[in-house]
């Protein structure tokens, strides 16, 4: 599943890796769960970076991670099914044990409790074989040119013509108004643990092909 790729995106090439980390970084500055993750209302850019190349490297070795083109304007990382959650082995292979270093010490039980949160909700509403979109983030440089749609569509193509279910979480309202637009229910507006901060649970379902 590694090399798999959507038709008419590209596969993120290891020498991008780092590209990638600061683009996701870039894109998420704003987003109040990683602000969550880093226990701060200040957006910590040299801590974040950690916690996306964790997230990245997680897409890297388990799921798919994709651009619009070689120029990589933005990155997807998509999770297949039978991979939608996260192992202690991919955990670990990924470098999540590291961030207890370069993030801080209790990083890592923030993470477990955001994703006991998010699964809790993840197995409430969606139970047969799906695809989970980990992240999806353009560069601020590029935002506003279609790259998101470009980067979304091909999967969402995929999943109608093989019957995918496909889930997401968001919490930010503008992302929420963006992916009712390619089919997406909201299924639920919860809250990060322990915050007053929505986290909405999306889920869309296969697109009969006319």
């Amino acid at each position: 599943m590694k090399s798999f790729v959507f038709d008419g995106l590209e596969k993120l090439n290891k020498k991008d890796m780092s590209h990638a980390v600061s683009i996701i970084t870039n894109a998420f500055s704003e987003d109040p769960c990683l602000k969550y993750l880093l226990n701060s209302e200040e957006y910590d850019h040299d801590k974040a970076k950690f916690i996306h190349e964790y997230t990245l490297k997680i897409g890297f070795f388990y799921g798919s991670v994709q651009t619009a083109s070689s120029a990589n304007e933005g990155v997807s990382i998509w999770m297949p099914p039978k991979r939608v959650t996260t192992s202690p082995l991919m955990f670990i292979r990924a470098g999540g044990l590291s961030l207890r270093k370069n993030v801080d010490l209790k990083v890592i039980d923030r993470i477990q409790v955001y994703g006991d949160y998010c699964g809790s909700l993840h197995q409430k509403y969606v139970k047969e074989p799906h695809w989970y979109l980990e992240s999806i983030a353009v560069d601020p440089k590029e935002q506003g040119k279609g790259f998101a749609g470009k980067l979304l569509r091909p999967a969402l193509d995929y999943f109608d013509k093989y019957g995918f279910p496909c889930y997401l979480e968001t919490h930010n309202p503008k992302n929420v108004t963006f992916y009712e637009k390619y089919g997406f229910n909201v299924m639920e507006i919860g809250k990060l643990p322990g915050t007053n901060k929505p986290h909405w649970a999306m889920l869309r379902q296969a697109q009969v092909i006319k």
